[in-house]
């Protein structure tokens, strides 16, 4: 009995052994961390981006990018150089490197087919988080850089902070970085075409200075355009029933107590007696310009109110050098000179349809009305009317357009009828030249805007 105990004793032993060195293997690993060290997931500096809550944390924190170009009209190289130049980039310790996919933010530039609108877009590769996209409008290359690489400065300024040491210049971040915008007075006017940049009647910021004109919407699209290379600025006004009028009031009090009652059964009285029953007008106001870009002509129209379409437009007189012309005007002293000389005008013969413009001249004989509008020092450009030559007066116009103008220092003695030669592409027939013995009108695709 005593030696069976003793066994016992012996087995539970035993088992308290095993039950001790289990328990110490299953805790090992905790105790291989020594008291006041931390685990490499617990430090701040191993903290993954990716755990991030917002892209602005994410902003805040990365280190290297990469840009990508889907398009061949940009390359990589030109605007990694516009960010490395900007102050703020190394500043922030932000870095290019050549590994695609070892960068923490991927640069991507597109710019979709037949457009001049360069995009960009930021994501934070690890988890796809889109840190921003935006647009800029330009004809090439150089001047797109520039407005994307403002546009990305802006969206990581907006979360990072730089430096105390960095020493930053109160500058738009959305125009060239030689522009002077702190000197710009800006407008905040519709948009009104052309509709393949923005919606018609978007509402825009129009920044003005010595250097630069400056569109822009928000933060995804700025435009900025040279003031050298402006050609010339207009304004318009457009009449049109108001959409809202009396009719308004009317309904409202039709519906009402007895007061209403009798104010409605006196009020055709004393709206006729203020004339207020007439159809309602408003009055638009619009500004255009057009500027040279790559060697093709663009233009804008903006719709501007009342109070500031004079100041903006002495504006654009005093950065351009070039006086805006209020077009009801400029129609009126033209159609004063076509009265002028329209009977005294040549007459052309065309023997098959023309192309002018919007307009085709059908085969017939026409009267040809040229009003100068060259500016010394300037290449001479005419506007070109074509009217219907059995008319007594010039009430019939078939077409119009621009031409560069030379005019004869000696007109020819023999008065013959005008010569015209033609070009065609594509199909379509358009004026090359028409010689008459008093001048020579060479017709290439210029905006009428432009014969000022």
């Amino acid at each position: 009995m005593r030696k069976q105990k003793q066994i016992r004793s012996l087995g539970l032993l035993g088992l308290l052994v095993w039950l001790i060195h289990v328990t110490s293997s299953a805790g090992a690993a905790p105790q291989q961390t020594g008291v006041g060290e931390k685990t490499p997931a617990s430090s701040p500096e191993k903290l993954s981006l990716a755990k991030m809550a917002t892209p602005e944390d994410i902003l805040r924190g990365f280190k290297s990018y990469y840009i990508k170009s889907d398009t061949i009209y940009m390359h990589p190289e030109t605007l990694q150089k516009e960010l490395q130049d900007r102050k703020q980039f190394p500043a922030w310790g932000l870095t290019p490197i050549e590994d695609s996919k070892a960068a923490d933010v991927l640069i991507t530039i597109t710019l979709p087919f037949l457009t001049w609108e360069w995009n960009y877009r930021m994501v934070y590769q690890p988890t796809g988080t889109v840190l921003g996209a935006g647009k800029v409008s330009a004809a090439v290359e150089k001047t797109a850089a520039p407005q994307l690489a403002a546009m990305i400065v802006k969206r990581i300024r907006e979360a990072r902070s730089l430096p105390a040491s960095f020493q930053e210049v109160l500058v738009d971040p959305q125009a060239p970085a030689n522009s002077s915008p702190e000197k710009a007075r800006s407008w905040r006017v519709r948009y009104s075409g052309p509709t393949t940049l923005l919606p018609k009647d978007t509402l825009v910021t129009l920044a003005v200075s010595r250097e630069w004109i400056t569109l822009r919407d928000s933060r995804t699209f700025s435009l900025s355009i040279p003031v050298a290379s402006v050609r010339t600025a207009d304004s318009r006004t457009e009449v049109r029933k108001a959409t809202k009028g009396w009719e308004d009031f009317w309904d409202r009090q039709c519906c009402g107590d007895n007061d209403g009652a009798q104010l409605l059964l006196i009020a055709p009285v004393i709206l006729a007696g203020y004339g207020i029953l007439a159809p309602i007008k408003t009055t638009d106001h619009f500004v255009s310009m057009y500027w040279m870009e790559n060697g093709s002509m663009r233009g804008l129209e903006f719709r501007v109110g009342s109070e500031d379409t004079k100041s903006l437009l002495a504006e654009l007189n005093r950065a351009t050098g070039r006086n805006a012309e209020d077009l009801q005007e400029v129609s009126s002293k033209r159609q004063k000179l076509i009265d002028e000389q329209y009977k005294a005008s040549p007459i052309v013969e065309l023997k098959s349809p023309v192309t002018l413009g919007w307009n085709t001249l059908w085969p017939g004989r026409y009267h040809l009305v040229v009003i100068p509008r060259s500016a010394p020092g300037e290449i001479g450009l005419a506007e070109v009317y074509f009217y219907v030559s059995n008319k007594p007066t010039p009430d019939f116009l078939s077409g119009d357009g621009v031409a560069e103008l030379e005019r004869r220092e000696t007109p020819l003695e023999a008065k013959t009828s005008p010569s015209i030669s033609y070009r065609e592409q594509n199909g379509i027939v358009t004026f090359s030249q028409i010689e008459t013995d008093q001048f020579i009108l060479r017709f290439t695709p210029i905006p009428l805007g432009l014969a000022k």
